[in-house]
């Protein structure tokens, strides 16, 4: 039992963390509906900007997709530090008695959260805009992973660049290099699905995925802790 009271502390501030930025989203709107105005445009704009025709719809969507969902969740990383740096509230979440890195997998969890639902929204309207079929159990396992990832190492760099002058252009140059495995393991994934593969072809994309996860899930909390005591 000794055990197993740390680890349901741990869970039990997780959840707090989690809770109380969901909330927090249902009374502002401050998050989804900009990341989600953002990743729409970015969809109507490829939509007309590139003239897909039936050959090629196949090649284009899985780019618009992900392009979209990370373009948006540039915009809700910098949205969520800027409501917590208001006011003193971030300073005030490292004064409470939780760990470094439960603030940093609470952020990771409600910013994938957010962006399922991002996801589940945009993914109908491309349905409709493309005239494409999507297998929403392998979109399940395809997006988990390459959602965790993104906002892995989308807070991490979110959190490096909050205090520099020009944030909203360091975080596009920090991160979009470094989530490069995330976006190719999940662009051929999409794609190989839309074109009737199944889970097994992309495995090796899925495992990608997972082992950049699980490099971020380690280096992420421990960076995060440093940045912040600095």
């Amino acid at each position: 039992m000794t055990f197993f009271n740390p680890l349901k502390t741990y869970f039990y501030h997780l959840f707090v963390m989690v809770r109380k930025d969901f909330l927090l989203e249902i009374r502002s709107k401050d998050v989804i509906l900009p990341v989600f105005i953002f990743s729409l445009l970015v969809v109507v704009t490829f939509n007309f900007a590139l003239g897909s025709t039936p050959n090629t719809v196949n090649l284009l969507v899985p780019g618009i997709l992900w392009v979209s969902i990370i373009f948006g969740a540039m915009v809700g990383f910098n949205r969520m530090l800027l409501a917590e740096t208001e006011n003193g509230a971030f300073q005030g979440l490292l004064a409470s008695p939780v760990g470094r890195d439960v603030i940093f997998f609470g952020k990771v969890l409600s910013n994938v959260m957010f962006l399922v639902v991002i996801e589940l929204i945009l993914v109908p309207i491309l349905i409709v805009l493309f005239n494409v079929t999507l297998s929403p159990l392998n979109m399940l396992w395809i997006s988990l992973p390459a959602l965790f990832g993104i906002s892995l190492c989308g807070m991490l760099f979110a959190t490096i660049s909050m205090n520099m002058r020009a944030k909203e252009v360091m975080l596009p140059i920090l991160f979009l290099p470094v989530v490069v495995p995330i976006i190719l393991g999940a662009v051929e994934s999409t794609h190989s699905i839309m074109n009737g593969g199944n889970l097994d072809q992309n495995l090796r994309w899925i495992i990608l995925m997972i082992v950049f996860d699980v490099i971020y899930g380690v280096l992420g909390p421990a960076s995060f802790t440093m940045i912040i005591e600095d």
